[in-house]
């Protein structure tokens, strides 16, 4: 008689490719419960989390999760990475995010481990690992030109397109590292680069020099791992806003990716110095020793913004307020036009952040308006949040980035696959 069984193929593999789960020498009809379980699931940090779905065994004992929806669980339909996205997060953190010396890439993989149970016994077990970098890539990190960051890359026959990752207003190094980690995966040397809050670098996003910035594409442009003519700018968030920027004052960038970006440069922080009691908005870049013109708030919205953020509350109306109030708005507007290759826009019309589905609407307008010679691919996704980032990690923390696990799974594993495509057509 066959024993219960837990298949899963691959059983090893790069954290975006999809896994194949059966079970099997069950009874027929019988209800199982499926756990996933997953600890030591951050690179650089701390990512415990949990899901379980209830399955009932076909005539032959058996349960396929490409072809079979859970009776009960944390989620719902036919989907056969659901115990993937849909785990409930118990600890997340990054370890010295702030600091280059102590952050450390590790571990490169983890384990998610499966557990079937009948009437509250487990009978079967299996363990499936994910890979969070190649192990054909290496890591380095990076204090050259002033700038700080780490740079994954591994040896090619022939120079590769390469792409800078820029995080967002959680700053540091930790979040944009994933992103690079994975690009490079793929085959694409990349830098993620701190630009505030980790070493020397600035406590905040005060006027953040967009020579920063260039020092990091040239640097780039010199590893010889890279194709010097085909750079990318990824940014996320805000981190998408710089990526813009960027693409606008230098001719050098060859392509931007911008997920969850903003029209717009807008307000930084709202001191001019840390510490300080003074309101004073201040612009998030410089150029040239200039501040670049931004949309400003009053006290009493950064008050307000503050206040809802830490009731766990959404800000977009505020930032779509400023936006709507400031009268030097096509001054403070990015000219995307200027950008010397082709764009990439990735939102959501239930960002809680700021409203990013309708200022990548407005960047496509204005792109249409001044004839952009360049191909651009907005990809905008219904009754989703903030976070689309990458496929198959828990997208179930929705209070703070807006709309479902569910659809944010779906948006992170959809636009990550376009996203790949649009770096293959970019440079092909």
């Amino acid at each position: 008689m066959m024993l219960p069984q837990i298949d899963v193929t691959p059983s090893t593999a790069l954290l975006d490719v999809p896994v194949h789960i059966t079970l099997s020498g069950f009874a027929p009809h019988q209800l199982i419960t499926l756990h996933a379980t997953l600890n030591d699931g951050l690179p650089g940090g701390e990512l415990t989390a949990s899901s379980h779905a209830i399955f009932q065994a076909d005539d032959e004992g058996s349960v396929d999760l490409v072809s079979q929806a859970p009776l009960f669980g944390t989620y719902e339909g036919i989907d056969p990475m659901g115990l993937f996205w849909s785990m409930h997060v118990q600890t997340q953190r990054f370890f010295s995010p702030y600091s280059l010396d102590m952050f450390e890439f590790a571990p490169r993989s983890t384990t998610i481990q499966l557990s079937a149970e009948v009437h509250d016994k487990v009978v079967a077990k299996a363990t499936v690992t994910r890979i969070f970098v190649s192990p054909e890539v290496s890591i380095a990190k990076i204090r050259d030109h002033g700038i700080v960051g780490l740079y994954f890359s591994h040896s090619h026959a022939e120079p590769r397109p390469a792409i800078l990752v820029l995080g967002g207003s959680e700053g540091g190094i930790g979040s944009c590292s994933q992103f690079a980690a994975l690009f490079a995966s793929h085959g694409y040397p990349a830098l993620a680069l701190a630009y505030f809050q980790c070493d020397d670098l600035p406590d905040d996003i005060r006027q953040i020099p967009l020579e920063y910035i260039q020092n990091a594409i040239r640097w780039l442009k010199q590893q010889p791992q890279v194709d010097s003519e085909k750079i990318v700018v990824f940014g996320r968030s805000k981190g998408a806003e710089l990526a813009l920027v960027i693409g606008a004052y230098d001719p050098e960038v060859r392509a931007v990716i911008a997920s969850s970006p903003s029209s717009t440069v807008c307000l930084g922080c709202d001191r001019e110095y840390s510490g300080s009691d003074l309101f004073s908005p201040q612009s998030s870049w410089s150029f040239r020793g200039e501040p670049l013109p931004f949309v400003h708030w009053t006290e009493a919205q950064a008050q307000e913004a503050q206040a809802l953020l830490k009731a766990g509350q959404r800000i977009d109306h505020i930032h779509a307020q400023t936006w709507k109030d400031c009268e030097w708005l096509e001054d403070a507007t990015i000219p995307v036009e200027r950008i010397n290759g082709p764009i990439m826009l990735l939102s959501s019309d239930d960002d809680h952040w700021w409203p990013a589905a309708e200022h990548c609407d407005r960047i496509v307008a204005r792109l249409q308006e001044k004839n952009f010679s360049h191909d651009v691919v907005h990809l905008r996704y219904e009754n989703t949040g903030h976070m689309i980032r990458f496929p198959y990690i828990p997208a179930t923390r929705v209070q703070l980035n807006g709309g479902t696990a569910k659809n944010n799974a779906y948006a992170s594993e959809h636009s990550w696959r376009e996203v790949l495509q649009f770096l293959k057509k970019a440079f092909s």
